[in-house]
């Protein structure tokens, strides 16, 4: 049978199937608490002695840039980054050590961009002003306290990108959710109504 004659002879089906589906997919998406980004990027750079040549120096930063990156979710960051006075609601971040940093590390996410020694920075939180205050937190945390994860000279973290907040909440993605909702609803009550006239 044709995949138009399946639609047509199927079609209140489908259009169950599809909005079921949809219906699940906004429940499971508001049942999340819908959260801002903060969004920033930082150029990490040592100022090298003359004479050094730009390969050596490139990828010096961008072993800076990698390491720094990766140390953003470490316990000790975290906790320099919550007392730097950004007025940070720790409440958010309450219960076990590994709670804290469970959630820690779903709120900030720290990524080198390849071969350039730029970290990009993200911070997801249901608050704005709180997505904010963490976003400088973790960028002034880089900016004072680097050298103790390095033993490097003359490392400097510059903000090239200060933090902007994202106008309406980007996770959970609804549109995206919506999407699949509705696609695997379809195919669903299409599947369905294939089976059930070629039995």
């Amino acid at each position: 049978m044709k995949l138009s004659t399946v639609i047509k002879k199927g079609r209140k089906i489908i259009m169950f199937t599809t909005l079921t589906f949809l219906i699940i997919a906004l429940i499971i998406t508001f049942a999340q608490p819908l959260k801002y980004r903060a969004q920033a990027k930082v150029l990490v750079v040592q100022n090298f002695e003359e004479g050094t040549d730009s390969y050596s120096a490139s990828k010096m930063n961008e072993y800076l840039s990698n390491l720094l990156a990766k140390i953003v979710s470490s316990e000790s960051f975290y906790s320099q980054s919550t007392k730097d006075g950004f007025n940070i609601d720790t409440e958010y971040f309450s219960g076990s050590k590994k709670k804290q940093m469970t959630e820690w590390n779903s709120t900030v996410q720290a990524k080198a961009i390849y071969d350039s020694g730029i970290i990009s920075l993200s911070v997801y939180h249901p608050n704005k002003q709180q997505a904010e205050n963490i976003a400088r937190a973790v960028i002034f945390t880089l900016k004072t306290t680097n050298n103790f994860y390095h033993s490097l000279q003359n490392v400097d973290v510059r903000i090239i990108d200060s933090p902007s907040i994202s106008v309406l909440p980007v996770k959970p993605n609804i549109i995206l959710n919506v999407l699949i909702g509705i696609i695997f609803g379809a195919a669903a009550g299409i599947l369905f109504v294939y089976q059930k006239h070629n039995k």
